[in-house]
């Protein structure tokens, strides 16, 4: 399932919406008539207190107060031989009629009487009976506000909530599903890329647009962690190319300093001889010129021993860290398009472009390894010293009987002081504990003396340009 998250984000949310929605549901339908109904008998014994307090108390007077009042209760006010003062309905004006309606309830007319809710005959209502004397007679009221709409009022908007409840789920599901769905794509991209690196594909790079937020922090962080990698990778490159070619001249010093040595015994053991044996003779022998004699004859053993020991330290000052490997003939052109195109993502991480001009078809017999490493250390330093949003040149061209190599890139010229230092041994830039180490363009340089051929660079009017010349060199027999 493609959007497994998305759905599943949107489910538990949309639950969690339902679930208060299912509580909430019988709360609010037990309370709802509850509430009103107790509201409404707040009012009623508001408008009684008002209806007991009118001055005087007579029919115009009553009559006024219900018209000003705007209330649509039911209220019959007569004497207690049920005698009619004032009804809101004209049913209510006649002695008999009260009579019939009130007779059998005299009982429950008491001044401080409260307003009560009750159903009678199915008509529910908030019913209220209580008194008041005026004019030397006690007057009966009875006020009544009927209920009996209320409830089918009730009954459908819960019908209506119910439908703003479902409608607010579906609406909330694809508004859900809108704003969620950009981010649970954006981190699926994140998990893909960081899944290539872990199957040690540095070649990919997160390419959507970086959110500002923790989403967009986490895609900078997989790309800062896949540079830094490649970083370290070139850097172990770097080092395990040196220690491979150290161990091959270790082997190679080792067998050298032990012929050396049995070489050396051989050959300073004759001179050792004739050198004992020239001053013993010294010793014993009277005649002065038989003592020149020996004497020069022993100064020129040793003169020979001396000059073949600074052979031997000259050879060993001679000697190179790096050993020619074999060579293989190889298409040039299709390697640095091949490294070109496993480089590009990390080129364009740093916010700069890869172009390349490469001939086609180029043939060299030459070391694949020193090839690479040329590449690969060229192109680590141009986008270390490059400027954001340039481009990085990759040049293959055929120049006489070698081909060229040549990384540009856009940024600070070289100084003069430093055209001979860049080449030496852990020289760098770069501050103390940063990831460059120095050993780049020193292996270059060891690559070309072994080799036989140039390296060098150019300052351009934007930048430098670094370059190599590759020679056809003979195969192995």
């Amino acid at each position: 399932m493609k959007n497994k998250l998305t759905i599943k984000l949107i489910v538990v949310i949309v639950a969690t919406v339902g679930l208060i929605a299912a509580i909430m549901a019988p709360v609010y339908f037990f309370l709802q008539p509850r509430m009103y109904i107790a509201r409404q008998i707040r009012q009623v014994a508001d408008f009684s207190d008002k209806l007991k307090s009118v001055e005087p108390f007579d029919e115009a007077s009553l009559e006024k107060f219900f018209i000003d009042s705007k209330e649509n209760y039911r209220v019959y006010v007569f004497d207690e031989d049920y005698n009619p003062l004032y009804s809101s309905f004209e049913l209510g004006n006649n002695q008999k009629f009260l009579m019939k309606l009130f007779g059998d309830k005299a009982d429950r007319f008491q001044e401080d009487s409260e307003p009560f809710y009750s159903k009678v005959d199915d008509e529910p209502a908030v019913r209220l009976y209580t008194s008041r004397e005026a004019n030397g007679k006690l007057y009966f009221i009875q006020i009544k506000d009927s209920l009996s709409g209320v409830n089918l009022v009730f009954d459908f908007s819960n019908q209506i909530l119910g439908l703003v409840v479902i409608g607010y789920i579906i609406i909330c599901s694809v508004v859900l599903f809108l704003v969620i769905s950009p981010s649970v794509k954006t981190v699926k991209k994140v998990t893909e890329v960081a899944k290539s690196i872990s199957e040690n594909n540095l070649s990919v790079r997160y390419r959507g647009k970086v959110r500002k937020d923790e989403i967009g922090e986490l895609t900078g962080s997989v790309n800062k962690m896949a540079d830094t990698i490649q970083e370290n990778i070139n850097n172990l490159e770097n080092y395990n190319f040196v220690l491979r070619e150290d161990n091959s001249y270790m082997k190679e010093y080792e067998q050298s300093r032990r012929m050396l040595l049995r070489n050396v015994t051989h050959d300073l053991k004759t001179p050792l001889a004739v050198i004992s044996s020239q001053v013993e003779m010294i010793s014993t022998c009277q005649e002065q010129e038989k003592k020149d004699y020996y004497y020069n004859s022993a100064m020129e053993e040793i003169s020979k021993m001396n000059k073949m020991i600074s052979n031997v330290l000259q050879m060993t000052v001679d000697e190179r860290r790096l050993i020619h490997k074999d060579t293989h003939e190889l298409n040039i052109s299709e390697l640095i398009s091949s490294l070109c195109d496993s480089r590009r993502a990390y080129v364009e991480s740093r916010d700069l472009r890869l172009c390349t001009n490469i001939v086609p078809g180029l043939i060299l017999n030459t070391v694949k390894d020193y090839v690479e490493y040329v590449f690969k250390n060229y192109l680590s330093n141009a986008v270390q010293n490059a400027v954001n949003d340039t481009e990085i040149t990759v040049l293959l061209s055929k120049r006489h009987n070698t081909v060229r190599l040549s990384v540009e890139n856009h940024g600070k010229q070289i100084p003069n002081e430093l055209c001979d230092k860049i080449w030496t041994e852990a020289f760098t830039t770069f501050t103390e504990g940063s990831e460059n180490t120095g050993l780049g363009l020193y292996i270059v340089k060891e690559i070309s003396l072994i080799e036989h051929t140039d390296c060098g660079f150019d300052n351009t009017e934007t930048g430098v340009r670094f370059w190599f010349d590759f020679v056809d060199c003979p195969g192995d027999e």
